[in-house]
């Protein structure tokens, strides 16, 4: 099996489109991942023709940051050529069951969602609804951190937005999925939530609840200043029989003093308060990449999907868990704004805070 073939290209002029047409005309590229920082480079009306004109079948995103080469950079295209042929299928609605009609030789999927897409969580619901344990899965929530709404995802027609994006491989793929944050209080019972939108903990508005925990529990007070300060390094944790918890990562106060979050969480499920330390995260993140190169084949891909917010916490401690993610030589990837992964056997989930790595055979 042929190693990924990966190159890092610019997005000012004419490079991107070079690239992308080099991968497209070389006979042993049979599919082309796209991993991009957003900036005016990347609009419908500047990328779309050369995607459409493309024989290779294209898929990928717009990330606040990408991985190359050992770094993290945020300002330029990641573009991986594959030597197994992908089907591509956007995901533009969730009132439609998907027809799983890919390869039956199809293991890997690659997922990418619009990060502020209302309906993000039940594309990727639809998704496992569709195929289910029959693949591993692998991606994340692409966009900007500012909340900037724009086409973020690359398909063979061109960018799209407020959608998923699903691109289904024959390659077997061992996946390593770790957070490391630790409980310091719960559980507590989500009462009423709307989505995204927590709306209330043990019958008590989400904030107050929220401020209430994080004054007993720490050292700091949770005012509206501080609060996106606060949640960078406490977010809330769903419970899971057997496994860790999901993480989901409060970013807004509404007036009403509900929370706003990246990744549903149901009413009726039960939530901790989690903190982090910069020895658990990297203690972590290096086992998700143990975990993913166990027994995977010394010439698999390694692709990774970290949490943007993630590397906002750990700031300069960050340069270690990036080295723990990059161990093998070539990892490319992606800070995401959450996580899509399963371990092939489990559900699919929409992670926040959490480093992915994924080890995919015949890339």
């Amino acid at each position: 099996m042929a190693v990924m073939e990966a190159a890092y290209c610019r997005t000012t002029g004419s490079e991107f489109h070079t690239t992308l047409r080099e991968f497209d005309a070389d006979p042993d590229i049979d599919g082309l991942l796209v991993l991009a920082t957003p900036d005016d480079a990347f609009t419908p009306a500047a990328v779309d023709e050369t995607l459409r004109r493309l024989s290779t079948p294209v898929f990928g995103g717009l990330f606040p940051k990408v991985i190359y080469d050992g770094a993290v950079r945020a300002d330029g295209a990641v573009v991986a050529g594959l030597d197994v042929e992908p089907t591509v299928e956007p995901i533009t609605t969730t009132d439609e069951p998907l027809e799983a009609d890919a390869d039956g030789d199809d293991e890997t999927a690659f997922v990418f969602v619009d990060a502020y897409a209302d309906a993000g969580d039940q594309f990727v619901q639809q998704l496992f609804n569709t195929y289910g344990v029959e693949y591993t899965y692998i991606g994340g929530g692409a966009g900007t951190f500012d909340g900037d709404r724009r086409h973020c995802l690359f398909t063979p027609e061109g960018l799209v937005g407020d959608a998923a994006v699903v691109a289904m491989v024959a390659a077997e793929s061992t996946i390593g999925v770790e957070h490391g944050w630790t409980d310091i209080g719960g559980p507590f019972e989500i009462t009423a939530a709307d989505g995204r939108r927590l709306e209330t903990l043990d019958g008590q508005p989400a904030y107050d609840r929220y401020a209430a925990i994080i004054d007993a529990e720490t050292d700091r007070t949770v005012t509206t200043e501080t609060f996106a300060e606060i949640a960078t390094s406490h977010p809330f944790g769903i419970s899971r029989l057997g496994a860790e918890r999901i993480v989901r990562d409060p970013f807004a106060v509404d007036d009403d003093g509900s929370l706003q979050c990246f990744g549903d969480l149901p009413e009726g499920e039960f939530v901790h308060i989690l903190q982090g330390d910069p020895e658990t995260l990297v203690a972590a993140a290096d086992r998700a990449h143990a975990a993913a190169s166990e027994g995977a084949h010394t010439d698999s891909a390694m692709v990774t999907f970290d949490c943007l917010s993630r590397a906002q916490y750990l700031d300069a401690d960050f340069d270690r868990e990036l080295a723990a993610l990059s161990q093998t030589a070539n990892t490319i990837g992606a800070l995401t704004i959450g996580e899509i992964a399963n371990d092939g056997r489990g559900h699919l989930e929409y992670y926040n805070k959490t480093a992915v790595v994924g080890a995919i055979d015949g890339l």
